[in-house]
């Protein structure tokens, strides 16, 4: 019933419900919407008039973040960002601030850290609500040449020398509305301080679509550069690591489930990988997966006699983390990552410019 009530909200607050109905239910989570507005409007004016104050770290600090709830595809940003400094001899460090996190080894971490944990083996992940705390404590331990503040375009308490805001194309704003009554976490106009936008899922878009939300962005800020991103499938992963090739998925039979901002972006993924998808489950974005329901998914594929169960990478990290899960079927996980196809010159020279 949670469940349901939980699709029925996000359909409406996306705009993929349209009717009396749902026009009463934004009309009823108006007046929390306008209280937040009033909320974000105040805090700002605290920053404004430096009665709250941005600190400035000795190092450069470098924010990715969104400006909708659910997925956009910060983590896979995020990994790619730290590879690409990596890659031209930087030291970098993560600052997370760990949100609906889990006990694994008696340390409390989430599906993220786990993520890039093991994405970037050499790239300290910091957690903690008090991201000044952590930007300390990195500073202190591992002495990068900058840092990576996770989720930190709503985060004003760290000053930041470039503001990237990651925006899914495939459901960039949906209804325009703050939420509770949108999936706005602040109103567009507070895209003017971002320094660049990341369009992600562009290859899963019409190009209709992607140039009218570039049309928008340009009439909020024309000067912001708006690059554009694909999540690219580079091969499947068993529980031990071995790699199946992406062609395998071509006619396979699968039952495929998910618990992450954008669902669909999984499922449609995996069709025009060629997959025949007899059963697609989302979970709540960021859900701690219970032995109960995961045995559950694999009682169920096994009745349906399918080739396998398919996840997603963020997913499956946090199922190899419960404890002597065992599998009838074959479960696998789609490792993906992204890769800019427009304006890699323009981070580049954005990044130049912080580091000169």
């Amino acid at each position: 019933m949670v469940q349901k009530l939980r699709s029925l909200y996000l359909s409406i607050i996306r705009e993929e419900r349209k009717g009396t109905f749902p026009s009463l239910v934004l009309l009823l989570l108006s007046p929390p919407s306008y209280l937040y507005r009033a909320l974000l409007r105040f805090r700002e004016l605290l920053y404004r008039y430096g009665m709250l104050r941005s600190v400035k770290l000795p190092v450069p600090v470098i924010s990715v973040g969104n400006i909708t709830v659910g997925g956009t595809g910060k983590t896979p940003f995020l990994e790619f960002l730290a590879k690409f400094l990596l890659d031209r001899g930087k030291k970098v460090a993560i600052l997370s601030r760990g949100y609906a996190g889990m006990k694994v080894g008696g340390n409390r971490v989430n599906d993220e850290y786990l993520e890039l944990s093991k994405r970037l083996p050499s790239v300290p992940v910091l957690l903690g609500k008090d991201r000044l705390s952590s930007a300390r404590e990195a500073l202190k331990n591992y002495s990068p040449d900058c840092l990576l503040l996770d989720d930190g375009f709503q985060h004003w308490k760290l000053a930041r020398n470039l503001d990237i805001v990651v925006i899914d194309g495939m459901q960039p704003f949906g209804n325009g509305g703050l939420v509770p009554a949108g999936i706005l976490r602040e109103p567009l106009s507070s895209l003017k301080r971002a320094s660049l936008i990341i369009l992600s899922r562009t290859d899963l878009c019409r190009p209709q679509e992607i140039q009218t939300t570039k049309k928008h962005l340009d009439e909020i800020n024309s000067h912001i550069p708006v690059l554009e991103a694909v999540h690219h499938p580079l091969h499947l992963e068993d529980a031990t690591g071995r790699c199946l090739e992406t062609p395998w998925l071509r006619g396979k039979r699968l039952y495929a489930f998910c618990g992450i901002g954008n669902p669909k972006s999984f499922e449609k993924t995996l069709r025009l990988l060629g997959a025949d998808i007899v059963r697609f489950k989302d979970f709540p974005d960021h859900h701690h997966y219970g032995r109960n329901e995961l045995a559950a998914i694999d009682s169920e594929a096994s009745k349906l006699g399918v080739d396998a169960i398919v996840t997603t990478q963020k997913d499956f990290v946090k199922i190899n983390a419960t404890p002597n899960q065992a599998w009838r079927k074959l479960i696998l996980s789609l490792r993906v990552e992204m890769r800019i196809t427009s304006g890699l010159d323009v981070l580049s020279k954005k990044l130049e410019e912080v580091f000169s």
